[in-house]
């Protein structure tokens, strides 16, 4: 059993349309040499979605916001240093358990 990797079997019914079409991949056909190359003056275009660009949008005001919000963690400081923090231990247990 022979097989023909490069499709130029000329025994198969349609050995010639192959052969011709190798050609046209490696260069040699002049059909295919005689394309004009693009232009200077064409343009390639992208366009992203409104949910990619909402996204970029997003992301970018993450970015420019603090890391942590340092008035908060020093409002929470100051009220335990007072002893004026009490935690709710029931509603912080509930919230605990909704998380999973």
């Amino acid at each position: 059993m022979n097989i023909d990797i490069n499709g130029i079997n000329s025994s198969r019914p349609d050995g010639s349309k192959r052969q011709q079409n190798s050609k046209a991949v490696d260069g040699t056909n002049s059909a295919s040499s005689s394309q004009a190359p693009k232009s200077e003056n064409s343009k390639d275009s992208v366009s992203f979605s409104s949910s990619a660009q909402n996204l970029a949008r997003i992301e970018a005001e993450l970015k420019s916001l603090p890391e942590v919000n340092q008035s908060r963690v020093d409002e929470v400081k100051a009220r335990i240093e007072r002893g004026e923090y009490q935690p709710d231990s029931d509603n912080l247990a509930r919230k605990m358990l909704n998380l999973g």
